[in-house]
């Protein structure tokens, strides 16, 4: 073993031997089951949230039951959900909109007219289990599956893992959002893919996270798989494949609204194996984002933000995942990596306690290399406004129109727009 190797297994090590046996618990025997009043639009797009510490032991756990003989809870949920899609220009992607899969003229993809598709897949179900030590350390396990196995034909709805992680007092193991994934700042959208521009994914992780004492501020600090490296190896050989993992950290702060302030960071290695064909290379990424959300008014409206800069930061932004837009190699076959960046905003207004409407915009580009194709994505926009009913406690129901513009390296571009209709039973 290197004494890399030895110094990064040491260093995860420590952190599971901090997070776990240095913690200091208040001593407690139960977990909150009171069911907080909620709004009947769910305003997370059903995303739930990571809690850990005590945080965990004090968030509201609805629809739980004992596990008799045990302190352990458990609840069931998620929900049902149908989609009807009306595509007028040909969108590579028949269940989800994203910037990428815009068509633009000439640039080598097979066209395509418009169609349309009615379909379940965003439907999930979850597997929530919490429990407490007799010293108070909350303990929780969450499993969550959904059926978006889009590599697998347009009809096979195999599950598909969303989140799987276990949570020890402040430290949470496994897979599930990245530590600079702030979900106050996702746009409330129909559409799957969530207005696009979104900065951090799901991902395999060790996360660490604690409140500031005496104050609203709370941070958290992770080693993260980085599962899609965003590398244009163009036509040499080899692949990409890290040796190190990525390190993020946020810290964020509660608003008087109710809103949340996210401040984020990251450092990564972005790494082409040759494959004893060429040599190795490798790319230090780095970036940060600022993001929130806001409440206002009343009715408890609220704006959302997001902004984000980094060098070979392609990698962090949803929109280009699968674009190859982190980095290339040049003719020296050398890793070059590309600055990108992200901007999106949105506002939610509650008309009536049943219905709300929802404004999303979102843009992202990035600085290309003179060695990336013309045909490759470079930036690209979003437009999303949508109308959400619940009809009956539990029932959404909701239209949205989307416009979206994809712009290529170089610089043809091409314009996409959807009618989408959901109907979706939370339980």
């Amino acid at each position: 073993m290197t004494v890399q190797k030895t110094l990064k297994l040491l260093t995860i090590l420590c952190l599971c031997s901090y997070g776990i046996y240095g913690q200091q618990w208040k001593a407690g025997d139960t977990l909150n089951t009171v069911q907080k009043d909620t709004t009947r639009i769910d305003a997370f797009r059903g995303n739930t949230m990571n809690y850990t510490g005590q945080d965990l032991i004090d968030a509201s756990f609805p629809n739980s039951w004992p596990i008799f003989g045990t302190k352990t809870r458990m609840a069931i949920g998620g929900y049902a959900r149908l989609d009807y899609i009306q595509d007028f220009d040909g969108g590579y992607d028949r269940f989800q909109y994203e910037i990428q899969n815009v068509p633009v003229e000439g640039d080598g993809r097979p066209a395509q007219s418009g169609y349309v598709n009615i379909h379940a897949r965003e439907s999930r179900i979850n597997f929530d289990i919490r429990s407490i030590t007799e010293k108070g350390m909350p303990m929780q396990v969450f499993l969550e599956l959904d059926f978006y196995n889009l590599d697998r034909g347009p009809f096979n709805m195999t599950p598909r893992l969303r989140h799987f992680y276990g949570v020890v007092g402040r430290l949470l193991i496994g897979r599930t959002w990245g530590t600079m994934s702030d979900l106050y700042a996702v746009p409330a959208t129909v559409d799957f893919a969530a207005g696009d521009a979104l900065t951090g994914t799901r991902r395999a992780q060790i996360r660490f996270e604690d409140a500031i004492k005496n104050s609203k501020f709370k941070y958290a600090v992770g080693l993260e798989m980085l599962e899609f490296p965003g590398i244009d190896g163009r036509d040499f050989e080899g692949q990409s494949s890290q040796i190190l993992p990525l390190l993020a950290g946020r810290i964020t702060k509660s608003t008087a609204s109710g809103g949340r302030l996210f401040l984020g960071a990251s450092l990564f290695q972005l790494r082409w194996d040759g494959e004893e064909v060429i040599p190795n290379s490798t790319a230090v990424g780095w970036g940060f984002s600022f993001s929130g959300r806001e409440y206002f008014g009343d009715k408890k409206h609220w704006f959302r933000w997001m902004a984000s800069y980094g060098q070979g930061w392609g990698s962090q932004i949803v929109a280009t995942v699968g674009t190859q837009s982190s980095a290339v190699l040049n003719d020296d076959g050398k890793l070059e990596t590309m600055p990108a960046w992200n901007l999106g905003a949105g506002v939610c207004f509650n008309l009536s306690k049943t219905l709300a409407t929802n404004l999303n915009l979102n843009y992202y580009s990035i600085d290309p290399s003179i060695y990336r194709d013309g045909q490759k994505m470079k930036g690209g926009s979003s437009g999303h406004l949508n109308l959400i009913w619940s009809p009956i406690k539990n029932i959404n129901t909701g239209v949205e129109f989307m416009v979206l513009e994809r712009v290529n390296t170089d610089d043809n571009s091409g314009v996409g727009r959807r009618l989408q209709f959901m109907v979706k039973y939370l339980f």
